[in-house]
C-alpha cells in the first residue's frame, strides 16, 4: 500500500468526522426533539397528545387499512397510530395542521360521521378516493403508516419490532464492515 493511499484514507477519515461534527452541530435541535421523545414513557392510559379519540381512531383506521393484518401483522398491531401521535408532538409538529384538515376533510367526504364507524368497503373507496385526489393528507398518512411501521421501535411504532420482522431485518446496530479486496490490508493493520 502506498503512502498516497494512507493519506487519502486519512482525509477521507478526518473529513468525515467533520462533517459529522457540523451536520449534528446544524442539527441539534432536531437531535435533542429526538432525544426526549425516545425517552418519553408509553402513552398507556394517557390521552393522546396530538389527536382527540375520535381523530386517533380515524387515523388508526387509514394506518390499518395502509398495512392491513392479513396474514401478518399490520399497522394496528404495530401501534402505528402511537408514532404518529408521538411525532405529531414533536419532531413533525408542523403537521399537524394537515392532518387536522385532512381528518376534517374526510369526516366531510363520510357524510359527516366519522371514518373508523363505517364499513369497511366504505373507508375503503374513501380512502382510494383521497389517493385520486391527490391529497396531502393521503400523502402524509401513506409516510407517516411506513415510518410508524418500521422505525426503530424507541419512537412510538413498530411495538416488539413487528415491521421489522415482517421484512427480516436483523436488529443488530452494528456491523462488520465488508472488507474486501481493495482494503483487505488496512483491516488487517488497524
Amino acid at each position: 500500500m502506498s503512502h498516497g493511499d494512507i493519506a487519502r484514507r486519512q482525509f477521507l477519515r478526518t473529513s468525515a468526522s467533520a462533517i459529522s461534527a457540523v451536520w449534528l452541530t446544524a442539527a441539534f435541535g432536531e437531535m435533542a426533539a429526538v432525544s426526549a421523545l425516545s425517552c418519553a414513557p408509553e402513552r398507556g392510559a394517557a390521552k393522546w397528545k396530538s389527536f382527540s379519540d375520535a381523530d386517533a381512531a380515524d387515523v388508526e383506521a387509514i394506518a390499518s387499512l395502509i398495512i392491513p393484518s392479513d396474514g401478518t401483522p399490520g399497522a394496528r398491531e404495530a401501534h402505528v397510530i402511537d408514532f404518529i401521535d408521538r411525532a405529531l408532538d414533536s419532531f413533525a409538529k408542523e403537521q399537524a395542521p394537515l392532518f387536522a384538515l385532512g381528518l376534517a376533510d374526510l369526516r366531510k367526504r363520510a357524510g359527516g360521521t366519522s371514518f373508523a364507524s363505517l364499513d369497511a368497503s366504505k373507508q375503503t373507496a374513501l380512502l382510494h378516493e383521497l389517493e385520486q385526489s391527490k391529497s396531502d393528507f393521503f400523502t402524509a398518512m401513506l409516510a407517516s403508516t411506513a415510518a410508524g411501521m418500521f422505525a426503530n421501535p424507541e419512537y412510538g411504532g413498530n411495538r416488539d419490532k413487528i415491521g421489522w420482522k415482517m421484512i427480516g431485518f436483523e436488529d443488530r446496530f452494528f456491523w462488520q464492515q465488508p472488507f474486501g479486496y481493495y482494503d483487505r490490508d488496512e483491516a488487517r493493520h488497524a
